[in-house]
């Protein structure tokens, strides 16, 4: 196991990022990109904009091996809804792109988001089938059942995505282990982005569940939760929202048991420390500092021992 670091909290680019990492001697960071539009350049000028590309990313490549730096994994902050055929057109020029930004990079996994079948409008078998129909069109446009090719894993995010944190789920819902535990058997190749915080909060028992889904977590986001008990007994899960993202330590995962029994399952991923804390406001950069060094102090010793 690896101790690792969601570089994007601190609105570094790679480069940044990078060097953040390097004097932290940390030896891996997570990084993720917001939904962006494919390019709509000519054939001739997209071949210059690929070229450019590759030798831009080659570059941070060199420069994160230099520094003892590892890419753990890419995200797309972007939630794929497979009864939406528009989102599913949107996903695959991202995708597609962010592969050959990964392989640049030397970084073997993609995390996405994926919207819950809609509750009576899906059977969970059919949303599973149709999932698997478009997971491996999508292996098979990237090449991915080639030989030779860059072998990309990709992972199912399990934390909340950013336009869902701060609302009560009245209005919408989280994926469920029976969805994961669906998806997983219908796509051999797919693994997940685990978050024991929002197990805890979803009312999982998350040492117990993390043991159920141990060979299929490839990545742990290091999200902890404090949960408001006293809303929660007055007005129940669907009031409210009664619970908030915190600094990893400062809320109620446990988590030297967490990480003793990733230990256990001889986890050989990544715990990356993540910064999303109404603490902490935006653009306090000193504050995010402090935090990381806090936690790498705290967690280095724990991920190795």
């Amino acid at each position: 196991m690896r101790l690792c670091f969601d570089a994007t909290a601190f609105g570094a680019d790679l480069e940044s990022a990078i060097e953040l990492a390097s004097a932290n001697e940390i030896g891996a960071i997570e990084y993720s990109f917001a939904p962006f539009a494919p390019s709509t350049a000519s054939k001739q000028e997209l071949k210059a904009e690929l070229q450019e590309e590759r030798l831009y990313f080659e570059g941070l490549r060199a420069r994160a091996d230099a520094g003892g730096v590892s890419f753990a994994v890419i995200n797309i902050d972007y939630v794929l809804d497979m009864q939406n055929k528009s989102a599913q057109k949107q996903f695959l020029p991202m995708i597609k792109q962010l592969a050959r930004v990964a392989e640049h990079l030397g970084c073997n996994k993609i995390a996405f988001y994926l919207a819950p079948p809609r509750q009576g409008k899906q059977d969970l078998q059919d949303f599973a089938r149709d999932f698997q129909t478009f997971f491996d069109d999508l292996l098979a446009k990237l090449g991915q059942h080639k030989k030779g090719a860059w072998p990309l894993k990709f992972l199912l995010r399990l934390d909340t995505p950013k336009e869902l944190r701060g609302q009560s789920i009245k209005y919408w819902r989280p994926f469920e282990p029976d969805e994961w535990r669906a998806l997983l058997a219908a796509c051999p190749g797919l693994g997940l982005s685990y978050s024991p915080g929002d197990c805890l909060w979803m009312g999982l028992d998350y040492l117990q569940n993390l043991s159920s889904f141990a060979s299929a977590i490839e990545h742990v986001s290091a999200h902890d939760v404090e949960l408001n008990r006293n809303l929660l007994n007055d007005s129940g899960m669907f009031g409210p929202l009664f619970w908030r993202y915190r600094l990893v330590g400062k809320g109620q995962v446990d988590w030297r048991q967490v990480l003793e029994l990733l230990k256990l399952y001889d986890y050989q991923g990544c715990l990356s420390l993540q910064f999303d804390d109404e603490f902490i406001e935006a653009g306090d950069t000193l504050g995010l500092l402090e935090a990381l060094n806090e936690q790498t102090r705290v967690f280095r010793p724990l991920v190795r021992g």
